[in-house]
């Protein structure tokens, strides 16, 4: 028993840590949490002991570690008192122990992303419980004996949990299920007991809240083109372009105009996952292409981004710089020369846009040297 205590304890401690630690690396996709619930399981140990709803709690660490995966390490017991008609006596019976599930968020399966309002979540775990039964007036007897002399219960676990966002960092939650629990007692008429169990709680979860981008001339550009689209249409492409008038530039000949150097930026979105160029980009990157021929020595620059609510970090560096790769070829294959054109590809490192379906973009600007 001791020694279950201390194994308990240590595993509390270490998830505890490495929570810390998680929040330190939640913008690479793992999002640590706590949780406390309290609600009600119904007891089923042996015949002739009289069976009903008792109260229950539990204390969770864990972390998502995808959108769609996490884990969770439980402390929970139950307490109830009950007549014993086989021995004729009241008895005070509980159960304490702790558990490790994992979590599957079926919500995130087809859509990945953190934050959705409401998630469907399967919990399936294994733990240890241990089992402490008195007998009244029979105070020498401290324990039920069971048909191998033990006190430790295997347990499994098979529930769902709806998750409802209250807050960026506050959960709802809402759990059902069934423990499994083997109790060995040799007056049951069978080994394992199916528990059923319901729960209500809160859960915290670690991580700020994604600051809006610093605004630099590319983030002005693109907003800019963002506010034109708008007041347009949504399938109107988002082409911005700035061109100052020629200013009056005097000189000992008389007054001589001179054209500054103009400048166009495009953004060109993707549907999740993928990185092939759409008909309707294609045609804005022919006007693009049209520009830059127009335009003796302009150059351009192609920049390509994944959404933070998608994938992990390898997965996201690697569509990005596909997206940046397809929008520079249907460039080429438009007319433009290879070597006016630079590419890069930020994956999900940096998000332009402060929603996070629009980080699915290649961000092209021309500029005219």
């Amino acid at each position: 028993m001791r020694n279950f205590k201390k194994l308990l304890m240590a595993l509390v401690a270490a998830t505890l840590t490495v929570s810390a630690n998680a929040q330190t690396v939640d913008d690479e996709g793992i999002r640590p949490f706590i949780s406390l619930q309290g609600g009600a399981t119904r007891s089923y140990l042996q015949e002739g002991i009289n069976r009903k709803w008792i109260p229950m709690g539990a204390l969770s660490f864990g972390a998502y570690f995808t959108p769609a995966i996490g884990a969770r390490i439980q402390a929970n017991g139950w307490k109830w008192n009950q007549d014993n008609t086989i021995v004729g006596k009241k008895t005070k019976n509980l159960f304490y122990g702790g558990m490790v599930d994992m979590m599957l968020n079926l919500s995130n399966i087809s859509r990945p992303r953190y934050g959705k309002p409401v998630n469907v979540v399967l919990i399936g775990g294994f733990g240890l419980h241990y089992a402490e039964t008195k007998f009244e007036n029979l105070p020498g007897f401290n324990g039920l004996t069971n048909d191998k002399d033990e006190r430790v219960c295997p347990n499994l676990r098979g529930a769902l949990q709806v998750d409802i966002k209250l807050s960026h960092n506050l959960a709802l939650l809402a759990e059902g299920g069934y423990h499994i629990v083997s109790d060995h007692y040799g007056v049951s008429a069978t080994k394992g007991k199916a528990w059923p169990y319901a729960m209500a709680g809160i859960a915290y979860k670690f991580g700020k809240k994604k600051a809006k981008p610093a605004p630099t001339a590319a983030n002005y550009l693109m907003e800019t083109a963002e506010n034109q689209s708008a007041n347009t249409s949504a399938a109107t492409p988002v082409v911005t372009e700035q061109t100052e008038k020629p200013q009056p530039q005097p000189t000992a000949l008389g007054a001589v105009e001179i054209k500054k150097p103009e400048t166009t930026t495009q953004n060109i979105h993707f549907t999740i996952g993928r990185s092939a160029v759409t008909a309707q980009n294609k045609k804005m990157l022919a006007q693009m292409a049209e520009w830059v021929k127009a335009h003796e020595g302009a150059t351009v620059s192609l920049t390509g981004y994944a959404d933070k609510g998608t994938g992990n970090a390898t997965i996201n560096q690697k569509i990005s710089r596909q997206r940046v790769e397809a929008v520079k070829a249907e460039l080429i294959r438009q007319g433009v020369n290879a070597s006016r054109i630079t590419t890069d590809a930020k994956g999900d490192t940096v998000q332009p846009f402060a929603e996070n379906d629009q980080n699915r973009v290649v961000i092209a600007i021309c500029e005219e040297k």
